[in-house]
């Protein structure tokens, strides 16, 4: 092949990964939800999880880095002869000011970017493996530090018995276990709470300390792990709204 054939591949390639790169970056920033508080099943796009497109946008963001090195080489003869049409005698600090000027842009976004603190508290892991030891010591389980390591997100879906298992069994069944006379699981949302009760939702997840954005539409077991509080806390929190009201 002529160099120009190779420089005609190495153009394509360059399009069809920046192509995929600004596809990706548009889905993760405009269209997929991120943080704890959206439902991981609404994280899936096409297919495939948030996370799994972050990847597919690292390993093109490679691929790009690795093109347009080997597109500096092949036109780097170009470019140099350019530099001293336009510039003459100062087009070596030029091209030193242009490689500069790319760390610069990365720099003023870092610089001027809004820094309101506590606003990603919320982001992440969910509640990482030391809230969860903490709140399954709180309910009576024995707790390894070995066993609670995050889950892959194939283990969060699909698995609503699983989110249930480290209820106390009285709970399920017995509500004189609940000092406020009303069964509650993990299978049930603040909404459903709220319809047995009459308390507010808000006031509920107020009376939690949790944020504002907490789904109501979401169960118990999910959220818990989310936000690192334990089904017997909603408990004894409805029991005090309850006997405020």
């Amino acid at each position: 092949m002529k160099k120009t054939d190779w420089q005609y591949l190495i153009d394509t390639l360059l399009f069809l990964c920046i192509v995929g790169i600004v596809f990706i970056g548009f889905s993760m920033g405009l269209v997929i939800p991120k943080g704890p508080t959206a439902p991981e099943s609404a994280k899936y796009f096409l297919g495939l999880h948030r996370h799994q497109w972050g990847n597919i946008h690292f390993y093109l963001s490679i691929a790009f880095t690795v093109l347009v090195i080997i597109h500096l080489v092949f036109s780097w003869k170009w470019i140099k002869g350019k530099s001293r049409q336009i510039f003459k005698k100062g087009w070596r600090s030029i091209l030193i000011l242009t490689a500069l000027a790319s760390i610069l842009v990365l720099t003023l976004f870092w610089a001027f970017y809004p820094r309101i603190p506590g606003v990603y508290e919320d982001h992440g892991v969910r509640a990482g493996a030391k809230a969860k030891q903490r709140i399954l010591a709180k309910e009576g389980f024995p707790v390894h530090k070995e066993e609670y390591t995050e889950p892959q997100e194939q283990q969060v879906q699909g698995k609503e018995e699983e989110e249930h298992e480290h209820e106390p069994k009285l709970t399920r069944g017995v509500m004189a276990e609940d000092q406020s006379g009303i069964l509650i699981t993990g299978r049930m949302t603040f909404y459903d709470i709220q319809e047995e009760t009459g308390i507010p939702a808000r006031k509920i997840i107020d009376e939690l300390g949790l944020p504002e954005s907490t789904p109501l539409d979401e169960n118990m077991g999910r959220l818990r792990r989310r936000y690192a509080f334990a089904i017997q806390d909603v408990r004894d929190a409805v029991a005090d709204l309850m006997k405020k009201k």
